[in-house]
């Protein structure tokens, strides 16, 4: 087992990242997608969402031929639709670490009442299922600017 450090996105590109990461890693070989991730985090514009949340969720060809790519469409389709959520995000609350922490607020606030942390990554974000969810809402708890974990 190694351990790896997982800092708190500061910005909502970076989030995206994380989150877009996340999607590619599940049920998927992480070292082969951390080596990987320098040239698809080129091929997504290094997540920039506003590019990235304009494009039309069925045009994959350009990242299927991307160099490093792991072709897998659901997760690349995966990402633009991440990108147009963050950019729905982004327009009601401001960014979406606002909207993050608002919701850890919440839950902090009146945590039997608001919604979990992990429910709201899991119903606004595609390919964030409940282990993955649960893991986001432990980085976003954290009283820490970074979690550690081991693969």
């Amino acid at each position: 087992m190694v351990k790896k450090r997982w800092n708190k996105p500061k910005t909502d590109n970076v989030f995206l990242n994380d989150v877009s990461f996340i999607v590619f890693v599940v049920r998927f070989n992480y070292k082969l997608v951390e080596k990987k991730w320098p040239q698809i985090s080129k091929a997504f514009y290094n997540f920039d969402i506003k590019k990235l949340s304009k494009m039309d969720e069925n045009e994959l060809e350009p990242f299927m031929k991307a160099e490093g790519m792991i072709k897998n469409k659901w997760k690349i389709q995966a990402v633009l639709i991440n990108a147009q959520k963050c950019a729905e995000i982004q327009k009601k609350h401001g960014s979406i670490l606002k909207w993050i922490a608002n919701a850890k607020k919440e839950y902090k606030k009146s945590p039997l009442l608001a919604d979990e942390l992990r429910t709201i990554f899991k119903d606004n974000f595609r390919g964030i299922g409940p282990m993955t969810s649960t893991w986001l809402e432990s980085l976003f708890l954290s009283d820490k600017n970074y979690v550690e974990y081991e693969i």
